[in-house]
């Protein structure tokens, strides 16, 4: 069993699962999120309603196709469009100066390059996955402890993953009108 391939499955499922909660845990995330689409992607401004529930919906299938044995590449393909269309769109705002949002996670931090660095690295892990998966088809098997070992990887660099922001606010610098001084 490659655990390496583990552990990105169980990063990038996590990852589109707490992005899908993060956009759809309450009417107001999911509206925000749907309004963040105009800003993220100008050519789509008045198709926002049709988009967000795309968007929404391939980053739903993302996950069920990593823990399907027989489409785990597709997922890992899917998975790395998804991001490197997100990351597109970020550099997009980024380059034209807009302030806008970043509903990745329900969260309304303003796109930073952090978003697109994140978003490319997260892919350069799925287009690995998809490319390392139809090798290791034949190894199925593999130790408990090196499976949970892996699993627990996963997780761990999800968390991470989630909690960029927080992140860089904890370890960024501190913003003298944050501070009180």
């Amino acid at each position: 069993m490659n655990y390496v391939i583990v552990s990105s499955q169980v990063l990038l499922g996590l990852v589109f699962l707490c992005s899908i909660a993060g956009k759809v845990g309450s009417a107001d995330a999911y509206r925000a999120f749907r309004l963040s689409v105009a800003h993220l992607a100008p050519p789509l401004r008045r198709s926002t309603k049709t988009v967000a529930p795309l968007v929404i919906a391939a980053e739903a299938a993302v996950p069920v196709a990593l823990v399907v044995p027989t489409s785990v590449t597709a997922g890992f393909a899917a998975a790395a469009l998804l991001l490197v269309g997100f990351a597109v769109a970020l550099t997009g705002v980024l380059r034209r100066g807009e302030t806008a949002a970043c509903h990745c996670f329900g969260g309304s931090e303003p796109v930073a390059a952090r978003h697109v660095v994140r978003n490319v690295l997260l892919a350069g892990v799925a287009l690995a996955g998809a490319v390392g998966r139809p090798v290791t088809r034949g190894a199925e098997t593999g130790s408990s402890a090196g499976l949970l070992l892996a699993v627990g990887v996963g997780v761990l660099l999800a968390l991470l993953t989630v909690s960029l922001d927080d992140l860089a606010h904890l370890f960024g610098p501190v913003d003298p009108k944050e501070a009180g001084a």
